[in-house]
């Protein structure tokens, strides 16, 4: 094969979505992607045009790779390579690419998530130095809730994006970091009763995504992110709640305990050191 890169912001997205589509299409999560799905990857997750690359093989499209960055550290976002070009060393040889371009531009550390099950995708990170660091899980609830408090009060999504950076974990998957959530807007909406702050999507949808969950430090351990949960699911009934799967295993305690199950589908957090 006649393999090389070209830089995404060189030419059409449009091609980046359709190596995507192809390359997904026997996943095992359905994907479908789209350009407005793509351009609110960008802005979300910081992903750098400039350093993601489509791979051509000759003139032929046959793999895409989507790296975002944030000071020394960056992602990679997604990657996809084409069924017809599988088995012959196309995935590898781009996980070389990227390590390498990742070390000439400074970077010391490289992050990504896998969809538990994908053994081969784990094989291939594994082989190339990454190492995993947690489970990613998701979880469900539709059970009504019956629970009434004063206080709540709607806040700035950026708000609580700050208090996620402030008292989170300081290793929290690229997507539900501080950084990350600050780019949430409407029709998202953050809350906060007492201490305690949660950042929900369109509360219109009959699905509805809890995107961050915060309470600050000092005010742990007195139930106050249950509290909040539980006001905020009871005024608006008639839904079912969704944590993607990137919630920390660390976790799934309290999620278990506010009355939720586990989802089906998990993932593996990975990183490799660089520097």
């Amino acid at each position: 094969m006649d393999l090389g890169t070209r830089p995404l912001d060189e030419g059409s997205l449009a091609d980046a979505v359709n190596v995507l589509n192809a390359g997904f299409l026997d996943y095992i999560v359905k994907i479908d992607f789209s350009l407005p799905m793509l351009l609110r990857m960008i802005r979300h997750d910081q992903i750098d045009c400039s350093l993601s690359s489509i791979v051509k093989d000759g003139e032929r499209d046959v793999g895409v790779a989507l790296i975002a960055r944030r000071g020394w550290s960056c992602r990679l976002a997604a990657m996809a390579v084409i069924p017809e070009a599988r088995g012959h060393g196309v995935g590898s040889w781009l996980v070389d690419q990227l390590l390498r371009d990742a070390k000439e531009r400074g970077d010391r550390a490289i992050e990504l998530e896998v969809i538990e099950g994908n053994d081969i995708a784990v094989r291939l990170y594994e082989s190339h130095g990454f190492e995993p660091k947690r489970q990613l899980l998701s979880f469900q609830a539709t059970h009504p809730v019956d629970a009434r408090e004063k206080g709540l009060r709607e806040v700035d999504i950026r708000h609580v994006a700050n208090q996620v950076t402030r008292h989170g974990l300081p290793d929290l998957p690229w997507q539900v970091s501080g950084e990350s959530l600050a780019q949430v807007g409407p029709p998202s909406k953050g809350y906060q009763l007492n201490d305690a702050y949660i950042i929900v999507s369109d509360l219109e949808s009959s699905d509805i995504k809890i995107r961050g969950l915060i309470t600050e430090l000092g005010s742990r351990r007195q139930g106050l992110a249950t509290r909040l949960l539980h006001v905020v699911m009871a005024k608006n009934p008639g839904k079912t709640w969704i944590v993607p799967p990137f919630c920390p295993q660390e976790l799934e305690p309290f999620f278990l305990k506010a009355g939720f199950a586990r989802g089906s589908v998990s993932q593996v957090q990975m990183s490799k050191q660089l520097a």
